[in-house]
């Protein structure tokens, strides 16, 4: 009887595993987009901008925040250069505000620098990723590289804690409690 069971169980087993491997060859291969070139701006960006352009290009640019002059700067592009390409992220600013290229974020028009104007900007973004040098190297506070300039570590263990506690004992206890009796 148990042979019996033990065959069927096996058996049972087979065909699902057979069963499996059908499926994972009749799988669809994917079928990958082409890079996206429109715009792609929440749907209701025409609320904000009716007549949008897309005339901007990522080409030849470097990673950086780009106001497009094309419509009056409410629209910005960040652009990542790759091997083959660009990639192109477009964004539309909030109703009554334009992109500034000096801060590389969306402000009134009267707070920004005129539209007309961003591209001279653009070469703001080249100090992406850069970092401040100090003028004077004894000013800095931290190398990293400097064993000297290690705090020592002492390790840290719940355990150790526990043990250093003194136990609450009845001569203690008082010690310990707080009276809300003002």
């Amino acid at each position: 009887m148990i042979r019996k069971f033990f065959i069927v169980f096996i058996g049972m087993i087979a065909i699902v595993l057979i069963n499996s491997q059908q499926h994972k060859s009749h799988r669809p291969t994917p079928v990958f987009r082409e890079r996206i070139t429109q715009l792609t701006l929440p749907n209701n960006a025409t609320a904000i901008r009716e007549n949008i352009i897309d005339n901007f290009s990522c080409e030849n640019r470097i990673y950086g925040y780009y106001a497009d002059i094309d419509n009056e700067c409410q629209i910005f592009h960040v652009c990542l250069p790759q091997n083959r390409g660009s990639i192109r992220w477009s964004f539309i600013c909030p109703a009554e505000t334009v992109f500034n290229q000096e801060t590389f974020v969306c402000t009134r028009v009267n707070n920004s620098i005129p539209c007309e104007e961003s591209e001279q900007y653009y070469i703001l973004n080249e100090e992406f990723g850069k970092e401040d040098e100090p003028e004077n190297p004894e000013d800095a506070t931290y190398d990293p590289l400097d064993i000297d300039n290690e705090l020592p570590v002492t390790p840290f263990y719940p355990r150790d804690l526990r043990a250093r506690r003194k136990p609450v004992t009845s001569q203690n206890k008082n010690r310990h409690s707080v009276s809300l009796d003002n």
